[in-house]
C-alpha cells in the first residue's frame, strides 16, 4: 500500500510539474526536390524507396505531370503522399482537366491538395477584387472534388505568384468558408515576402493562422533581408543550418500552439549529394523531435 501511495504521489508530482514528455505525432515528410534530379535515384520507384527507408512519413506528389508515376511508386511501396502540389492559373481551363480524376484516386489517403495560384501580372494585381473572386470560385470547385474524396485543401502561398503571402491566403480562405479549405505556412516563402517589422510579429501571425493551417514546410535559412540574386541561397538551406531559429519555430507550433498537422522539409536549389541530404535531413529531424519531447 505504501508503495502504491509513493507511486501515486510521484505521478501527481510529474503531472503538476508538467514533466511528462509530450510526444510529437506530426508526420514529417519531404518535398520531392530532396531527391529529384539525382543521377542514381532517377526513378519514382527508387526515390520513394529511399525516402521511406530513411524514415520519412511521406513525400510530395509534384504536379499532375508526376502523378501517375509517383502514385504507382507510392502504391508499390505502401507509402504516403503527404500532399499533391497542383497548379491553378487565372485563365481557362484554370486547372488540369485530369485533376478531378487524380484526386478521386487519392480517396481515403492523408494527401492534402495544395494549389499554388499564378496569374498574368499585367492583368491581375495582387489581391485584386476580380482575381480574388475567380480564385474563390475555382478553389471552391477544388474543395468539392477533395470533399468527395475525403481530403483537405491547403492554399500554398508562393513567392512571386498571385497568392504569395499568408495574409492574402487567409483572406481568401475566409471568403471560401469551407471546413476542408485552409493554407500552408512555408518558411522560405514567408521569409521571401516579409519585411523586417513583420518578422518580429511571427508568433502572433502564426497564432492567427493556426485554426486554418493544414500543413507547414520548413528548412534551414538565414535570418536576414537577403541581397542575393537567387534569394533561395539564403532562404533555403539544409535543415539545421542557417541563423534562422527553425527549431524555435517548430517548438512554438508543436508545443505552444499544439499544431498536429504534417510538417515538410523544403530542399529546392540545395546543391550536393542528394542521397546524403536525405540522410542528414532525417537525422536533424530526429534530433529536433527528441528535443521537443524532452524539453519542458
Amino acid at each position: 500500500m505504501r508503495l502504491i501511495t509513493i507511486a501515486f504521489c510521484a505521478l501527481w508530482t510529474s503531472i503538476a510539474n508538467g514533466s511528462f514528455a509530450q510526444k510529437v505525432k506530426n508526420d514529417f515528410f519531404t518535398l520531392h526536390n530532396i531527391i529529384r534530379g539525382d543521377s542514381t535515384y532517377n526513378t519514382f520507384d527508387k526515390q520513394v524507396e529511399l525516402v521511406k527507408k530513411a524514415g520519412f512519413d511521406g513525400i510530395e506528389i509534384n504536379q499532375t505531370q508526376s502523378f501517375e508515376g509517383m502514385k504507382a511508386a507510392l502504391d508499390k511501396h505502401r507509402f504516403t503522399s503527404s500532399y499533391f502540389y497542383v497548379r491553378m492559373e487565372l485563365k481557362e481551363p484554370y486547372m488540369d482537366k485530369r485533376l478531378e480524376e487524380y484526386i478521386q484516386q487519392l480517396k481515403g489517403s492523408k494527401t492534402i491538395i495544395a494549389p499554388f495560384i499564378i496569374a498574368d501580372a499585367a492583368r491581375f494585381k495582387p489581391s485584386s477584387h476580380g482575381a480574388d473572386t475567380l480564385v474563390v470560385r475555382v478553389i471552391t470547385q477544388l474543395s468539392d472534388w477533395a470533399q468527395a474524396a475525403g481530403l483537405q485543401v491547403a492554399i500554398y502561398p508562393h513567392y512571386s505568384f498571385y497568392v504569395e503571402r499568408t495574409d492574402h491566403a487567409l483572406a481568401l480562405i475566409k471568403q471560401i468558408n469551407r471546413k476542408n479549405v485552409g493554407l500552408t505556412f512555408n518558411l522560405c516563402h514567408w521569409l521571401a515576402t516579409t519585411a523586417a517589422p513583420e518578422r518580429m510579429q511571427l508568433k502572433s501571425h502564426l497564432k492567427e493562422l493556426r485554426p486554418y493551417l493544414k500543413m507547414m514546410t520548413v528548412c534551414g535559412a538565414k535570418d536576414i533581408m537577403t541581397q542575393q540574386k537567387t534569394i533561395w541561397d539564403d532562404y533555403i538551406l539544409p535543415l539545421g543550418m542557417g541563423s534562422f531559429d527553425t527549431y524555435g519555430l517548430l517548438k512554438y507550433m508543436v508545443r505552444d500552439l499544439r499544431f498536429k498537422g504534417p510538417i515538410g522539409v523544403q530542399c529546392y536549389n540545395i546543391k550536393g549529394d542528394k542521397p546524403q541530404l536525405v540522410q542528414n535531413t532525417i537525422t536533424v529531424w530526429k534530433g529536433y523531435k527528441s528535443r521537443l519531447e524532452e524539453e519542458k
